[in-house]
């Protein structure tokens, strides 16, 4: 009888203990699956640009651009962080395709051998068929310091009323920042946070394309660091 007592007690624990377990191990697996769907929203918010940016150029590479040469051999390298364009006639242009947005940018121009810095961004570019010019067809924003028919922030040679923007106060060195926004035919740019270019193109010759970042001379040298872009709703 004590006998069958005893292993009544040994089967007892043993099933209790085994239940424990269980159960200990059914809480293990609930708080990783809580901590599984934290972790992946957490990781899809750090996927997300707020308000809808989208870096263009993520610091660290040209993945998203494709590199377009012409008269020389520019070169396109990042250092820190930051893209420098050198040593000739051409443009990164990017893959993807643009209709009304808002651009942001920090931009650096210079001439290595003295002269000025030339370079711009154009927008809503066609594919360049036409090897005859030197750029494909879309609207420029001008970064050229220089430039007293078309100062930085215009859209270049557009001859347009409101087209031509007020010469901004920057040099040669220094680091600008330049906001395109393009929704239809309006098209305007901010340049350190001043309005610059605001026009309405009647013939709204270019609608959707692609964003270039301009490599104008050989002695020219042009930075960008930080490129990014937004799509603006139609009904904006």
């Amino acid at each position: 009888m004590i006998e069958i007592l005893c292993c009544f007690l040994r089967e007892k624990r043993t099933r209790i203990k085994h239940f424990s377990e269980m159960k200990y191990l059914l809480i293990i697996i609930v708080v990783l699956q809580l901590v599984g769907c934290t972790t992946k929203k957490s990781l899809l918010h750090s996927n997300q640009n707020d308000d809808g940016w989208i870096q263009l150029f993520n610091g660290r590479n040209l993945d998203g651009w494709r590199e377009n040469k012409f008269k020389h051999k520019p070169e396109w390298k990042i250092v820190d962080g930051v893209l420098i364009g050198y040593g000739g006639q051409g443009y990164l242009s990017s893959f993807e395709e643009f209709e009304d947005f808002e651009l942001y940018a920090q931009a650096r121009i210079s001439d290595t051998a003295g002269g000025r810095g030339n370079s711009g961004i154009y927008f809503r570019c066609a594919p360049h068929e036409d090897k005859k010019q030197e750029f494909p067809p879309g609207y420029e924003a001008q970064l050229d310091h220089g430039d007293n028919n078309n100062p930085t922030g215009s859209i270049y040679a557009l001859n347009i009323e409101g087209a031509r923007a007020p010469k901004p106060d920057t040099k040669d060195g220094d680091w600008v920042t330049m906001r395109i926004l393009a929704v239809g035919n309006h098209l305007q740019t901010w340049i350190n946070g001043k309005p610059a270019a605001d026009c309405r193109d009647p013939k709204n010759r270019y609608k959707k394309g692609s964003i270039l970042l301009q490599m104008h001379h050989i002695s020219g040298k042009v930075e960008f660091r930080e490129v990014k872009i937004r799509k603006i709703d139609k009904n904006y």
